[in-house]
C-alpha cells in the first residue's frame, strides 16, 4: 500500500494529469500489493471475510485466478499442503468469491487440524453458500477450537437445513455431552438412533450418555440391544459391569465416580 500512496502523492506533487501509462502501473502496483499485504494477514481479516459483493473481474485476472487454483490442487496432489495454502490466499486476493478456491482451502485447514482457520474459512463459506455441509465443517472446526455454543450452532444450523443426516445429530450431541449438556445431548443421539436403530455406536454413545446421568435402567436396555445386534461386543459388557459397580455404591460416593 506504501508503493501506491508515495506514487499518488508524486503526480499531486507535479500536479501532473495521470497519463493511460500511468494509470496501468498504478493498477499493476495496487494487485501487486494486494496479493503481499493478503499473504500476511490473519485469515479471518482476508481469506475469510465476507466477500463484497460481486464485480466482474477482467479476463486477465480471472485466468490468472485459474492458473493459481489449478496450481493448488496439483500441489495439493503432491502433498504439499503449505504450498497449496499460499496459492491459494494469493488467488482469493484476487477474487475473494472465488467458492471452489474457499472449499479447498478449509479442507486443507480441516486436513492440517489448524481448526481456528478452518472455522473461520467455513464460518464465510457458510454465510454465502448456506450449505449444510458447510456448516457441519464449521461445527467440526469450532468443536475441536473448543468453541463449544458456536459449534452447536452450527451443527444446529446443519440439521436444519438438512434433517435427514443421522451423524449430524450424533456430532451435535457429543458437542452438548462435552458442554455437560447431557439431557441435550440425549435429545441428539436419541434422533439419530431413530434414524438408524441399529447403529452399534450411536447405541453405544447414547448408553453412555445415560448411564452419566444415572439412568443405568435405560442404558442397561440399551448395552443389551448392542449384545443383541454385536455379541462379542467388549466394550458392552465393560459398561454392562460398570453400570453394576455403580447400583451398588453409596449415593454420597456416586459424584466422584
Amino acid at each position: 500500500m506504501v508503493v501506491i500512496f508515495v506514487r499518488q502523492v508524486y503526480l499531486v506533487l507535479l500536479k501532473k494529469k495521470p497519463t493511460p501509462e500511468d494509470v496501468a502501473a498504478e493498477e499493476a502496483a495496487t494487485a501487486e500489493a494486494a496479493a503481499v499485504v493478503a499473504a500476511e494477514m490473519p485469515p479471518s481479516s482476508v481469506e475469510l471475510r465476507k466477500a463484497e459483493p460481486k464485480k466482474r473481474i477482467s479476463r486477465e485476472r480471472k485466468s490468472k485466478v485459474e492458473k493459481l487454483h489449478n496450481r493448488a490442487i496439483a500441489l495439493i496432489n503432491k502433498r504439499e499442503p503449505k504450498e497449496a495454502v499460499k496459492t491459494l490466499v494469493s488467488g482469493l486476493a484476487i477474487d475473494p468469491n472465488n467458492l471452489d478456491a474457499q472449499k479447498e482451502l478449509g479442507r486443507l485447514y480441516l486436513d492440517q487440524k489448524m481448526w481456528v482457520k478452518a472455522a473461520a474459512v467455513y464460518k464465510g463459506l457458510a454465510e454465502k453458500t448456506n450449505d449444510p455441509v458447510d456448516y457441519s465443517h464449521l461445527g467440526l472446526s469450532l468443536y475441536n477450537a473448543g468453541e463449544l455454543d458456536e459449534a452447536a450452532m452450527a451443527y444446529q444450523q446443519a440439521i436444519t437445513l438438512d434433517p435427514d443426516r443421522s451423524q449430524r445429530y450424533v456430532s451435535l450431541g457429543q458437542v452438548y455431552k462435552d458442554a455437560g449438556k447431557l439431557p441435550l445431548a440425549l435429545i441428539a443421539f436419541n434422533k439419530a438412533l431413530e434414524l438408524e436403530i441399529g447403529n452399534v455406536d450411536y447405541l453405544l454413545v447414547t448408553a453412555d450418555t445415560h448411564i452419566k446421568m444415572e439412568n443405568y435402567g435405560e442404558a442397561d436396555a440399551l448395552l443389551h440391544k448392542v449384545l443383541d445386534i454385536a455379541p462379542m461386543s467388549k466394550i458392552a459388557r465393560k459398561m454392562l459391569k460398570e453400570i453394576e459397580k455403580l447400583k451398588k455404591l453409596p449415593i454420597e460416593d456416586m459424584g466422584n465416580v
